[in-house]
């Protein structure tokens, strides 16, 4: 059910800070109810452990007896329902941090969330470190509601793999159906928390990385390793009946031990033949198994989706259309596992595993399933996730209404943007601006005095793309754009580690964004403060070749320099070349900034006055 979007970032934040105050309200009730339960066990077992010792006398039995029993019965209810107020607890609590969490989200606290993604941050990418993609305070912090390894996964591969235009509509569409939809949003996070920590899902702190359930899934898809074995599962099936029967009927007949003994021996034969197979499936299904089972309420969840849109409709058909819901899957190889546990026993294990080939009956009964649910998982979680990174993204629609859809197209190469924000700057803070790259081979030159907005408008235009491409809205009034490959320089770091300096970082990545359009891909480049490693004069050169190479080859994009001496470019090129400027005012004594683009190019530069600000008695002439 679709509920009312309120109005303002305020009136959303609370939105979000009612409904944790219910959801906390509920978890103090049944914090209370578990503790006069927990009372109630201590107070039956305690009248269980008197009565019962009363009646191992043999006193009062007419009435120790009895009370032995209701008490026994009390406390084994009592345990049941304990745990059924236990859980519903743990419940609340995963709905009040889904909300607190919303909250964060729309009061501009949202860099305290902990799943920020930086365990993408190290890989190899073009731009993900230029525009913040991963890490502290960025995109993936802000929208991601994503809390299972497969989600999480899912988002990091929209924003770092630009979708194809009919890609994107779908993805919009389905955003736009779940972004109506936070009671389905909110259930969908809630349930993921189970799997992050169950445990403590009020915990503020840095959180474990998601569980890994990749071992369990390799075994789901590999080929059985005894249920292959005709033979095997014949006498699997049979000698521990005939065992057991000769047990019983041999001493009762009076006959040889060698009766029971022979086929006895035969059976510990087979645990030891078998011993490799039946602690390897162990080992799997054992070290993640736990995880992978918490993921049961998700996979219900998506099974019984009411999809609005025709990527949400495909993703629940997927699921589904294999003959084996996801759900009862889980709740079979649930069963099938709690067998197996008794392999922790160190008492009991052994003998029954002799006698009734225990460990190869687990690994048949779940060979079984494997079979027939196991190579369908890979898909279930995958499909999961990416309902999780929808959501996410959903997420960020609901909560930022006044962002908009863009047009993503082929062709022509082009980013025409109106009211061009950066997302990751609160609304209160944020100034828009418009953009036109109108045509292949246009580019910005934006020039403007340090700190007046020339990188945050770089990146706003490289976040827009990748979101834009990723199905998400933008922070925008209008944007059209076509799909393309982002490339970035704009945050250059040297390495004393591997003798990389500074210059050389950055020529490196100005060669990537250049061989790029060499490929043949339609590129949008962002260059910030293009070779300013190097002397002035072999600045001017570079710089000037590199944005001729980049236009001449059909690339859009945006410069941005302190130097005014690219801004006097050939004449030919300059024609395709749209200057821009950011400035400062200075009022007793204090600089400020308005980052509002202008036209034309910046006419002086503020980097002598900052240096008077901070104390410096630098002339300014």
């Amino acid at each position: 059910m679709a509920t009312p979007l309120p109005s303002s970032p305020h009136d959303r934040a609370e939105l979000y800070r009612s409904r944790a105050l219910e959801f906390e309200k509920r978890a103090e009730l049944f914090g209370a109810r578990s503790k006069f339960y927990s009372n109630l066990r201590g107070l039956s077992f305690g009248v269980f452990a008197i009565a019962g010792v009363f009646a191992l006398l043999g006193r009062n039995l007419a009435v120790s007896g009895p009370l032995t029993a209701l008490a026994g019965v009390c406390f084994v209810a009592l345990i049941a329902l304990h745990a059924r107020i236990i859980a519903q607890e743990d419940e609340a609590l995963r709905w009040a941090r889904v909300n607190r969490d919303g909250e964060a989200r729309c009061s501009g606290r949202w860099r305290d969330l902990p799943e920020d993604g930086s365990r993408f941050a190290s890989m190899p990418h073009p731009y993900a470190g230029d525009l913040d993609l991963f890490g502290h305070a960025s995109l993936f912090q802000r929208v991601s509601v994503a809390h299972t390894r497969f989600g999480q996964n899912a988002l990091a591969e929209y924003l770092r793999n630009p979708a194809e235009p009919g890609e994107v509509q779908r993805r919009q569409a389905a955003v736009r159906a779940l972004a109506a939809e936070l009671e389905l949003r909110q259930r969908l996070e809630a349930l993921s928390f189970a799997v992050l920590e169950p445990q403590s899902p009020q915990r503020k702190d840095k959180p474990r990385e998601p569980p890994d359930p990749e071992p369990l899934l390799a075994w789901a898809e590999s080929a059985p390793m005894l249920a292959t074995r005709g033979w095997l599962v014949i006498v699997a099936r049979v000698l521990p009946v005939f065992t057991v029967l000769a047990l019983a009927f041999g001493s009762a007949l009076g006959l040889g031990p060698w009766i029971w003994a022979t086929p006895l021996l035969v059976q510990v034969f087979l645990n030891f033949y078998t011993r490799d197979a039946t602690s390897s499936v162990f080992a799997a299904v054992s070290s993640t198994e736990g995880a992978f089972l918490r993921y049961g309420g998700m996979l219900e969840l998506l099974e019984n989706l009411q999809p609005k849109a025709e990527l949400l409709e495909e993703m629940k058909e997927r699921v589904n259309s294999a003959g084996v819901r996801p759900s009862a899957a889980m709740s079979e190889f649930r069963r099938k596992v709690g067998w197996f546990d008794l392999k922790h026993n160190g008492l009991i294990h052994p003998a029954v595993n002799t006698l009734l080939l225990w460990d190869i009956q687990c690994v048949l009964a779940l060979e079984a399933w494997q079979r027939r649910a196991g190579g369908k998982t890979r898909v279930w979680f995958s499909t999961l996730g990416e309902l999780e990174a929808l959501s996410s993204l959903a997420g960020l629609a609901h909560d930022e209404p006044e962002f908009v859809f863009p047009e993503v197209v082929g062709a022509p190469l082009t980013f025409v943007a109106s009211g061009l924000g950066h997302p990751l700057i609160d609304a209160p803070s944020r100034v828009p601006n418009d953009v036109s790259l109108p045509a292949p081979g246009t580019a910005l030159l934006v020039t403007g005095s340090n700190m007046s907005g020339k990188s945050t408008l770089l990146r706003a235009m490289g976040l827009s793309a990748v979101m834009a491409m990723a199905g998400a809205p933008v922070c925008a009034r209008q944007l059209k754009l076509a799909r393309c490959a982002v490339r970035t320089s704009i945050r250059v770091s040297d390495s004393l580690e591997s003798g990389v300096s500074h210059f050389y970082a950055e020529i490196s990545k100005l060669k990537a964004v250049v061989d790029a359009t060499a490929e043949g891909q339609p590129v949008l480049f962002l260059l910030d403060e293009i070779l300013h490693g190097t002397n002035s004069r072999e600045r001017q050169i570079g710089a000037r070749w590199v944005m001729s190479e980049l236009l001449q080859r059909g690339a859009i994009g945006a410069v941005s320099t302190h130097d005014m001496e690219l801004c006097r470019l050939d004449e030919p090129l300059m024609s395709r070349v749209t200057l821009v400027h950011f400035r400062e005012n200075v009022e007793n004594g204090r600089m400020t900034f308005d980052y509002k683009v202008r036209p034309g190019a910046v006419t002086a530069g503020n980097a002598l006055r900052l240096m008077q600000l901070i104390g410096l008695d630098v002339p300014l002439e």
